[in-house]
Parts: C-alpha cells; sequence; structure tokens
C-alpha cells in the first residue's frame, strides 16, 4: 500500500507545478486579403512571374526568382539551399497567401501553380512592378528554358515516386 501513497503525491506535486507555469500569450497575426496583396509589389511580382512562366511547380519558383534577384532585381527574398534547389521561406509564406486569396490555384495531380482568373483581374488592375517586367521580358526566353528544365525534372521525380508507391501496395497484396 505504501507503492501507491508515494506516486499519488508525486502527481500532485507536477500538477501544482504545470498549473503555475501556464501562461496565455496573446500574439498578433496580420491577416492577409486581396487588398493587402494587391498593395505588396513583392506579391504582385510573384504572381507576374507565375502568369508569363505558366503552370509551374513551387520549387521550379524559388529557383526562377533567385535568378530574377540574381540579374538584378531584387524582390526582397533571402534563399539558402536546400539539397541542389535554392529555397525561402518567405517565397513559401508568399505562395501560400496567394493561393489562400485565391489569386494563384495548384493544379491537383502534380502539383503545379497556375494564377486564376481573380488573378489575372488583379494583374490587369493593378500590373506588377516596371522592372520586374522589363527584367522578365528582356530574358522571358531564358527563364522558359530553365524553368521547363526544372518542372520536366520534378515530374519525372513524381513520376518515380507515384511508381514506387504503386509497385509497393502491389507487393502488400501478393
Amino acid at each position: 500500500m505504501g507503492g501507491r501513497k508515494a506516486p499519488r503525491l508525486r502527481e500532485a506535486s507536477v500538477d501544482e507545478k504545470a498549473g503555475a507555469a501556464k501562461e496565455l500569450k496573446i500574439t498578433t497575426v496580420q491577416v492577409i486579403n486581396r487588398d493587402k496583396v494587391l498593395q505588396s509589389p513583392r506579391l504582385m511580382g510573384l504572381l507576374y512571374l507565375v502568369s508569363r512562366l505558366g503552370p509551374i511547380h513551387e520549387r521550379t519558383l524559388h529557383m526562377i526568382v533567385k535568378e530574377v534577384q540574381s540579374k538584378g532585381f531584387d524582390m526582397g527574398y533571402q534563399f539558402f539551399s536546400v539539397g541542389q534547389d535554392p529555397y525561402s521561406p518567405a517565397l513559401k509564406n508568399d505562395v501560400v497567401s496567394l493561393l489562400y486569396v485565391g489569386f494563384l490555384e495548384s493544379e491537383p495531380r502534380y502539383k503545379k501553380l497556375v494564377v486564376s482568373s481573380a488573378g489575372k483581374e488583379a494583374l490587369e488592375k493593378v500590373g506588377a512592378p516596371k522592372g520586374l517586367q522589363d527584367l522578365v521580358e528582356a530574358s522571358i526566353q531564358e527563364l522558359k528554358v530553365k524553368s521547363s528544365t526544372m518542372d520536366a525534372r520534378i515530374d519525372l521525380e513524381i513520376k518515380g515516386r507515384q511508381q514506387r508507391g504503386l509497385a509497393q501496395r502491389t507487393a502488400f497484396r501478393v
């Protein structure tokens, strides 16, 4: 019976410590809406890039934005390498924001980003930063070649994963 009392005492002391350490923290989070997107040159520039390069994988978009920045137009993203590919958490958040407000859509099968009809209307209404437009138009062929090459590589990776998953499911049935 003595063994039973000790755990109960420990539980009570743990509960007291846990109760004393609990705090309510309130943080403010900026809510994104269409008006804020329309006022952001960075988000409109990103939307413009997707519109000019057609359906594009998000990983490819990271590479293209880094390329655009290396050509002299600073979009405000900082990149680091993940494997062989550049990655920017801020760019990822901006893509999520554009998806959230409905200016971008994600193609279901290969998860490529495309500009929605609302996004096209927003581009017609507000446009993209002039310097970005000039740079993209001057090097559109080069950017399209790089994006299509990267997209093809990603499509092969996705198909390979799908085939391996199908083979594994088939192996479990046998």
